[in-house]
């Protein structure tokens, strides 16, 4: 049990449950020993409730037990129905979890629950659970660029501290926050009903995560800084279409520039090579570009609830 947290609400016993250990080769992803928790696990403390626009919202903490990935707070937010009934929910997953409910972050905010309450009342989404998990802030910044860089590259910022590690962030995300998740509501567990998203470095490990992860069905990549991540970004371009991966890609065509490249060429090339690898523009792949927008919050926000559509879609709307 976590400590200093206080009364712990909800615990899971973790019977029969295994998380099995990814290592990263040439962009993708193989099994190692799996891991057996030797406690139950993961723990869930519900730290705080409160009320969003026709949701619940509830702050939970889970604990890591890789000292490379700490343990953090995620805020869940709950479908309108939720607390009328029995059904269970697809879930989204999102990674720089501080920035995606209000208040937001330094850097703003994307106000996701109102877009998904929006988009769910106007029926052009089905209902969901959305989960915000929050990166690693330590040491300026770095520590979130090494948890979320494949395994493949090295931290542009800082390649003294080697390559990333968003294989372990993957097995915290997948065996302790979804299994947790999971544990704890009503979810509908399967890939076809699990997404990921995330913006910029966020992004690069969304898609990381789809094509590598069994876990994830759909993956929303606003964004993303392939810059940082040449290996992984050849090896995606050089790679063969994954069955039953859904692709949302974004773009500002404000996003042109930046120390080691151009964000908005290297996505055009991966979207190119994409669709060259078979994904079919409006079916598995969805590309939203944002004219006049640019690398931040308030653009990501704005873009949100196509991407909603299409990660979140209604079963009789999914190709």
């Amino acid at each position: 049990m976590a400590r200093g947290l206080g009364v712990r609400v909800n615990s899971f016993a973790a019977k029969g449950l295994t998380a099995e250990g990814w290592e990263g080769t040439q962009g993708r992803m193989v099994k190692k020993r799996p891991l057996r928790w030797t406690s139950p696990l993961p723990i869930l403390l519900v730290l705080a409730v409160s009320a969003a626009a026709d949701g619940r919202m509830e702050t939970v903490f889970i604990e890591s037990d890789d000292p490379l990935i700490p343990s953090r707070e995620v805020c869940v937010c709950l479908p309108p129905g939720y607390n009328t009934g029995d059904e269970r929910y697809p879930v989204l997953y999102f990674h720089d979890g501080q920035n995606v409910f209000r208040p937001g972050g330094p850097f703003g905010c994307w106000f996701a629950e109102d877009a998904a309450v929006a988009e769910i009342k106007a029926g052009r989404t089905g209902e969901a659970i959305l989960v915000a998990v929050p990166n690693n802030e330590a040491d300026m910044g770095k520590a979130r660029m090494t948890e979320y860089q494949p395994p493949t590259d090295s931290n542009p910022r800082d390649p003294r501290r080697g390559n990333g590690v968003c294989n372990r962030y993957a097995n915290f995300l997948v065996g302790k926050v979804k299994s947790g998740i999971d544990a704890k509501y009503r979810t509908l567990p399967d890939r076809e009903n699990t997404a990921v998203a995330g913006a910029s470095m966020g992004g690069v490990v969304s898609l990381w995560l789809g094509l590598n992860a069994e876990a994830f069905g759909a993956v929303g990549v606003f964004s993303p800084a392939f810059w940082t991540s040449p290996n992984f970004t050849k090896a995606v371009m050089e790679g063969a279409k994954k069955d039953g991966l859904r692709i949302y890609l974004d773009m500002g065509t404000k996003e042109r520039g930046n120390l080691s490249g151009d964000y908005w060429e290297d996505v055009l090339a991966v979207r190119g090579a994409l669709l060259e690898q078979g994904y079919v523009e409006g079916e598995d792949l969805l590309w939203n570009p944002g004219e006049g927008d640019e690398h931040n919050e308030k653009a990501w926000a704005k873009r949100l609830p196509v991407a909603l559509r299409f990660l979140m879609a209604k079963e009789k709307d999914k190709p």
